[in-house]
């Protein structure tokens, strides 16, 4: 028994050991597995987050945003009463991830009509592994509305707002201007000539998506405005612009010519006040544009002066002190040999003075002086006046006027010269050396930019004013070359056309063969006719060089007949606004005809509502901004845009009474 109840205690404590010993296996088995279990965890966490950090929070990145280039708003253009010529408004554009896009093909057949794109087109650029493509830039109101749900459904599908180029005046100063691509970046005109002024800078902008992977609104970044272009402020007068514009479209239409150039600059220091052209080139419609009408004629064209030439050739002759302004010139009845070569003159002249040879504008009288003054003291003078070399104008693609060698000039060469045959210069060129005798023989720089202001308020450039003028010739010469220039609109001058009742006028023809190419020979019915000079200002203004050149009219060849008509017509609109006389005075001349050139087309807008005096602001509810601004831009000093689409309030009310220097406001809205 007790045997027996001695081997039930010790198998008793044998079984309560081996339950222990399992106990404490399955304890530490647990334990085991708890502690792996940890240390797996802390592993996976440490090579989550640190060995592969970067690459999971690419992912996470990826997924909730993307980046994109943004490039800042571009700098406003303004004209000299700080009308706004260039500007940029809010647009939207479209863009795609094809990556999370599953049938592209599909989407790409279903939006193609909308952007207007071949759906193959498309569709190619819906395919791959790419993070961003663009599908179409400045997108229109309509596009967008139709747009809206595919971007609302289809998750690799979205839009962005972007900056876009305007031209509110549309053509007015189109070819100055020049234009941006897409990306606003500049292509032609003052657009590229100061584009690391006007362009802003570029930023990677982070962009937040939603649960449908649209874009959280990215319009509201307040530090954007430190990295804006700058503004830049012209010496154009906007309208004197659009006068020079008109009257220039009226010269070419009433002589059937096929084309044209005017141009305003101030003697004092070369301020370009307008510079016309003809045809007209609207910057908004670049693509729709033959780009030949890109092209900035008045700096970048080289042409033969003609007669306009003869003052320089008057000049050097009075410069040499071998002549007097008195003396006579023989003119051989209209024939003179040269050589093998015969110089004829349009009249039979026989003995003129110096300024008469001016007057008449006498190819055989200045054949004459510059054989006496020779071709080195010819020369000295051209250069004097800034030929054979660039004005140095602020604006791209000039070129050197062309002139030859002194040391190469054969007798009849010189001849030549003495009445603009056989050298080229520029437009701007010609008037930027009448502008040294109309300010006294010293030589200003032309130019179209004033100053430039930072989006703070700063000036950060000013056009200089040079500390020593250069001198093209003496003062004394110049006066009396003046005086010879007033001879040319008498009567029986060359341009009688050009004098305005009232004032005093000085100013010369020209009448230049264009050269045949292809027939290696000057043309005989193809010419440039030109008219330049200026009317003399109160006393305290300066003078103010007027420019106008056709181009192969049909009507007349003659400067006289062509261009001075128009030169008489600008100039008696400028003297009334840059007040030459008291009203008293003024309403005593005889004011030119109010019938203004039939302009069709809707270029002359800017144009027509500068000269109106009593308008009514109109109702722009449902249209467009440009139908706005085309209608406005006369009387604007400031404008805020806001939204996008068409506009749905404005400011002033419709109704009010419009006055130069209004501000507007336009409220946009895509839902009207």
């Amino acid at each position: 028994m007790k045997r027996t109840l001695k081997r039930t205690l010790k198998r008793t404590g044998h079984e309560a050991r081996e339950e222990r010993r399992r106990l404490q296996l399955r304890i530490g088995l647990v334990a085991g597995v708890v502690v792996f279990s940890l240390v797996a965890v802390v592993a996976r966490a440490y090579f989550l987050q640190v060995v592969r950090h970067d690459y999971y929070l690419a992912c996470q990145q990826q997924q909730r945003s993307s980046n994109i280039l943004v490039h800042c708003d571009r700098g406003e253009i303004r004209a000299a009463d700080g009308g706004q010529l260039a500007i940029n408004v809010k647009g939207r554009a479209l863009y795609a991830e094809p990556r999370r896009i599953k049938d592209g093909r599909s989407l790409a057949r279903e939006i193609a009509p909308i952007l207007e794109l071949e759906a193959s087109a498309l569709e190619q650029r819906l395919s791959g592994e790419r993070g961003f493509v663009w599908l179409k830039r400045s997108l229109a109101p309509a596009q967008v509305k139709a747009l809206q749900p595919w971007c609302e459904k289809e998750p690799g599908l979205a839009f962005l707002e972007e900056s876009q180029r305007v031209y509110p005046n549309r053509e007015l100063a189109g070819q100055v201007l020049g234009f941006t691509n897409i990306d606003c970046q500049g292509q032609e005109g003052l657009e590229v000539y100061y584009e690391k002024f006007l362009k802003g800078q570029q930023l990677y902008l982070e962009l937040e998506h939603d649960a449908r992977r649209q874009v959280v609104d990215s319009s509201e970044y307040p530090e954007f405005e430190h990295y804006k272009g700058k503004n830049i402020y012209l010496t154009i007068d906007r309208q004197l612009q659009a006068w020079a514009e008109a009257e220039l479209e009226r010269a070419v239409s009433e002589s059937r010519g096929r084309g044209g150039v005017a141009l305003i600059m101030n003697a004092a220091d070369g301020a370009i006040l307008a510079m016309a052209q003809n045809p007209r080139f609207n910057p908004n419609s670049k693509l729709k544009n033959n780009p030949s009408l890109w092209r900035n004629r008045a700096v970048v064209d080289l042409m033969e002066p003609g007669s306009t030439f003869k003052v320089f050739t008057l000049v050097a002759a009075l410069e040499s002190g071998l002549f007097k302004i008195d003396d006579l010139i023989d003119c051989e009845e209209g024939k003179y040999k040269v050589g093998r070569r015969t110089i004829h003159d349009t009249h039979e002249y026989g003995k003129l003075r110096l300024d008469e040879v001016l007057k008449y504008s006498s190819n055989i009288g200045c054949s004459k002086i510059v054989s006496r003054v020779g071709a080195e003291g010819f020369a000295e003078v051209l250069h004097n006046f800034g030929f054979g070399s660039r004005s140095g104008i602020d604006y791209p693609h000039e070129p050197s006027s062309r002139l030859r060698p002194w040391r190469r000039w054969r007798a009849i060469d010189l001849c030549n010269l003495a009445f603009g045959q056989g050298v080229s210069v520029t437009p701007i060129q010609l008037v930027a050396a009448y502008a040294a005798l109309a300010n006294g023989g010293c030589r200003v720089q032309p130019h179209l930019v004033s100053r430039i202001v930072s989006s703070a308020g700063w000036t950060v450039y000013e056009h200089p004013c040079p500390s020593a003028p250069q001198r093209a010739c003496s003062s004394a010469v110049a006066r009396q070359v003046d005086q010879a220039l007033a001879l040319v609109v008498e009567d029986d001058g060359t341009a009688p056309q050009a004098r305005i009742p009232g004032f005093r006028v000085a100013g010369k023809t020209g009448t230049a063969q264009k050269y045949d190419f292809v027939e290696k020979s000057y043309s005989h019915s193809d010419y440039w006719a030109s008219f330049v000079g200026y009317v003399d200002p109160p006393e305290g203004q300066s003078r103010k060089v007027v420019y106008v050149l056709v181009d192969e009219p049909r009507s007349s060849i003659y400067g006289g007949m062509v261009a001075a008509p128009a030169f008489q017509r600008l100039n008696r609109r400028l003297v009334s606004y840059l007040n030459y006389a008291s009203k008293a005075e003024f309403a005593k001349l005889e004011m030119p005809e109010t019938e203004e050139p039939a302009v069709k087309d809707a270029a002359a807008q800017p144009s027509e509502a500068l000269q109106q005096t009593a308008n009514l602001m109109p109702d722009f509810t449902g249209q467009t901004i440009r139908d706005a601004l085309a209608l406005v831009g006369g009387y604007r000093r400031s404008l805020k845009i806001s939204g996008q689409g068409r506009i749905v309030a404005q400011k002033p009310a419709a109704g009010t009474l419009l006055a130069p220097g209004l501000d507007f406001v336009f409220q946009l809205s895509s839902e009207i």
